[in-house]
C-alpha cells in the first residue's frame, strides 16, 4: 500500500511540474516547434507556422489553412479550417468560408447545423449566431439550444452570467395621423437559464488622469484626477500608468513621466516599453535596444537588433539575426540560434499571459 501511494504521489507531483513548466514556439531551420525555459525542445521544429499556446493547445498554418496541435507536437485537427479558435470545455471554434461550428478534440463537429457567428466555449457554453433569424442564442458542449435565439448580441459567461442585447420596439406618436413604432436596444445581464436578471446602464468611466487634446495635432496633454493640468497639451501619446511612472512620446522620442507630471527621463529615446515585474523596460537607442530602470540608469546595455519585455526571469532579444533569452543580468541563458520566437513563455497548460502589468484608465 505504502508502494503504491509513493506512485500516486510521485504522479501528482509529476503532473504539477508538467503543468508549471513554461513553453514558447520558436523557428529554427525555416520550421517551428516549441522550446521550454532551459532552451530544450518540448517537440522539434517541424511546422511551418504557430501560434502562442492556450490551455495546451496552439494553432497552426500550411497554405492558408488552420489546423490544431498540442504541447508535444500532435495534430489535433488537421489543416482544413479557414480559422480556428481558442480550446475551452474541450472544444474549439472553426470556420470553412463564413460557416462556424465546434469541433472537440477529436476533430469531430459538434452540431449538424453551422452558424453565421460564434464565440468560443466559457463555462460549458457558446453564444452562437443562426442563419435563420439573425439572432443569438446560446449551446453547450454538445451542441444542444440552451439558451433561446432572443438576442441581437451575445457574450461570453463570467462567473455565470453574460451581458446580452435585446431589441424591443415601441410606439411612438409623430402626429394624431401617425404612429411609428420605434426601435429600441437594451443591454441586460442574463444567468445560465437565460433569464434576464439586470439591465446593464453604461456610465462614462471617470479616467484617474483623463486626456486633454488630440494626438493628431501633437497637443495631448493630462490632467489628473482633480482637473489639474499636470503635463500640458505638447505631446503625442502617452502610455497607460505603471504605478506612479508613465511613458509619454514628443517630437518622435519616448521619455518617462511619474503621475504628478515630474519628468523623470527627457524624451531620448526612440522606443521605450512598459516596465516589467523585474523593474526593466525595454528602449531603443540609435536604433539598437537596452533596458533602463526607472531612473533612467542603463542597465542592460543597448546592443540588440529587436528586444521584448522579460516573462518568467528571461526576455527575448535579438542579436546578429538571431533570438535568445537572456537573464536580468544580460547573460544569455539560451542562446542566440533561433530566426524567430512568437511571443513569450507562457505555462504550458495555461492561457493568456500578459507581460506587463498597468493600470487601463
Amino acid at each position: 500500500m505504502k508502494i503504491v501511494n509513493y506512485i500516486i504521489i510521485l504522479l501528482f507531483l509529476t503532473s504539477c511540474s508538467v503543468d508549471k513548466t513554461e513553453i514558447v514556439p520558436a523557428k529554427y531551420n525555416g520550421k517551428y516547434g516549441a522550446i521550454n525555459s532551459k532552451g530544450k525542445w518540448v517537440f522539434e521544429p517541424k511546422f511551418d507556422s504557430i501560434d502562442n499556446f492556450y490551455n495546451g493547445f496552439s494553432e497552426i498554418y500550411k497554405d492558408g489553412k488552420e489546423g490544431l496541435i498540442d504541447t508535444e507536437g500532435k495534430l489535433v485537427i488537421d489543416y482544413v479550417y479557414d480559422f480556428i479558435g481558442l480550446v475551452e470545455n474541450e472544444r474549439v471554434l472553426v470556420r470553412t468560408e463564413n460557416h462556424y461550428n465546434f469541433a472537440d478534440l477529436n476533430g469531430n463537429l459538434i452540431s449538424k447545423t453551422s452558424f453565421s457567428d460564434a464565440e468560443d466555449f466559457s463555462e460549458e457554453l457558446a453564444s452562437v449566431q443562426f442563419n435563420e433569424n439573425g439572432k443569438w442564442g446560446y449551446i453547450d458542449v454538445n451542441g444542444n439550444l440552451k439558451i433561446d435565439t432572443l438576442f441581437t448580441l451575445a457574450y461570453e459567461f463570467k462567473n455565470g452570467l453574460a451581458e446580452v442585447e435585446i431589441e424591443t420596439t415601441d410606439t411612438t406618436t409623430v402626429n394624431p395621423k401617425y404612429i411609428v413604432l420605434e426601435q429600441k436596444f437594451y443591454d441586460c445581464i442574463i444567468n445560465k437559464s437565460g433569464k434576464i436578471i439586470d439591465t446593464i446602464e453604461y456610465k462614462k468611466k471617470k479616467r484617474k488622469f483623463p486626456l486633454i487634446g488630440s494626438a493628431n495635432t501633437n497637443t495631448l496633454g493630462k490632467l489628473n484626477s482633480y482637473g489639474d493640468t499636470i503635463m500640458q497639451m505638447k505631446y503625442r501619446a502617452f502610455g497607460y500608468p505603471q504605478g506612479k511612472f508613465m511613458w509619454y512620446k514628443t517630437n518622435g522620442k519616448y521619455g518617462l513621466a511619474d503621475t504628478t507630471g515630474t519628468i523623470l527621463i527627457k524624451p531620448i529615446y526612440e522606443d521605450l516599453t512598459y516596465f516589467s515585474s523585474n523593474g526593466l523596460a525595454v528602449a531603443k537607442s540609435n536604433g539598437k535596444y537596452g533596458y533602463i530602470n526607472n531612473k533612467g540608469d542603463i542597465i542592460i546595455d543597448f546592443k540588440y537588433d529587436d528586444a521584448r519585455g522579460f516573462k518568467y526571469d528571461l526576455a527575448p532579444v535579438k542579436i546578429n539575426g538571431k533570438w535568445g533569452f537572456i537573464d536580468s543580468n544580460g547573460t544569455f541563458n539560451i542562446k542566440p540560434k533561433f530566426e524567430n520566437i512568437i511571443g513569450h513563455f507562457r505555462k504550458l497548460n495555461g492561457k493568456t499571459e500578459r507581460i506587463y502589468e498597468y493600470s487601463e484608465e
